[in-house]
């Protein structure tokens, strides 16, 4: 009966190493998956973060040359002044005595 007892817990006992190799390969593989995810997530969010800002940079740049456009070229330019009237009179001349 021990003979039996010993073989049958040797293999429930290797059956159990079996088990627990397969499941710490399995959470290895889950954890180099979730890196790689990680990665790449992390690598999607700084491009998606310089997209923004480059894109909010632009459009300031758009706007304020817009503005300035239309701000110059709203309001008509005043035309100068006429040049003053200038009336000659002929110089008086000297009494005669």
């Amino acid at each position: 009966m021990d003979a039996k007892f010993e073989a049958s817990e040797t293999r429930t006992d290797y059956r159990l190493r079996s088990i627990e190799e397969r499941i710490d390969t399995r959470f290895a593989q889950f954890e180099l998956r979730f890196a790689r995810f990680e990665n790449d997530m992390l690598r999607a969010m700084a491009g998606l973060v310089k997209w923004i800002v480059g894109t909010a940079i632009a459009l300031g740049v758009a706007g304020i040359t817009v503005m300035s456009f239309v701000l110059n070229n709203a309001v008509p330019k005043a035309a100068p002044a006429p040049p003053p009237i200038v009336i000659n009179l002929a110089a008086p001349s000297a009494p005669v005595r």
